[in-house]
């Protein structure tokens, strides 16, 4: 079964540049513009991760974050927050926070490295 990856990001050329860069595996990629029902998608489709941005139109990838960490049902699910913000990356490791971090500008080979990693563990 291939493995579900839900990718939320408000800029379309890093959607599409994700999802180029993440194609060549079997997994299944699913791309959301917008951040307006996240939790809702989520627990739809039930992801094995989730990229997310940390500002998306309006919502903060940060507290949906937190709401997936504190979702029992969806609590396990790793989540690598994408951001160009500073000191964002210091929310890993925290109760609510990502189990990873990507910063923007991204290296395809972190990006690759990290997404393997969170779909092993």
């Amino acid at each position: 079964m291939n493995k579900k990856i839900l990718i939320f990001d408000d800029d379309q050329e890093v959607l599409t540049a994700l999802e180029s860069l993440l194609d060549f595996a079997d997994w299944d990629l699913l791309t959301f513009s917008t951040g307006k029902n996240a939790l809702l998608q989520i627990q739809r489709e039930k992801p094995d991760l989730i990229l997310m941005d940390v500002e998306l139109d309006g919502f903060d990838g940060r507290q949906i974050c937190r709401s997936i960490k504190e979702d029992r049902l969806l609590q396990n699910t790793p989540i690598i927050l994408i951001s160009g913000q500073m000191h964002t990356e210091t929310m890993v490791g925290t109760e609510f926070g990502p189990d990873d971090f990507l910063p923007k500008p991204f290296n395809i080979g972190d990006l690759i490295d990290k997404v393997y990693f969170q779909l092993a563990s």
